[in-house]
């Protein structure tokens, strides 16, 4: 009778071991899964701002290099002037042989 109860016990032990480890590694994936979802939303708010940042220079970068602003600074700052038609020499090129 001790060999049957053994048995049982041990049936028993290897159920609640194999619940007990079935329970940690549900706990472990869920926790993974949480953490994952944290870092998804983050690596998210990130990719937003820098789509915003790249929005805001793109158009920085198209004033700047606007060409009206680019005369505006060639006048004021650097003094030049628009050539008159007398200032402007075509030159042809010759034909090579």
């Amino acid at each position: 009778m001790n060999i049957g109860k053994n048995k049982k016990v041990n049936l028993y032990s290897r159920v609640l071991g194999t619940v007990i480890l079935l329970s940690f590694f549900y706990v472990w994936q869920r926790n993974t899964a949480s953490m994952l979802g944290y870092k998804i939303t983050e690596i998210k708010d990130r990719m937003n701002t820098i789509s915003e940042e790249n929005k805001y220079l793109t158009i920085k970068i198209m004033e700047i290099t606007a060409l009206n602003r680019l005369e505006e600074i060639a006048k004021k700052r650097l003094g030049l002037i628009a050539p008159r038609a007398t200032d402007i020499i075509i030159i042809e090129e010759k034909k090579k042989l």
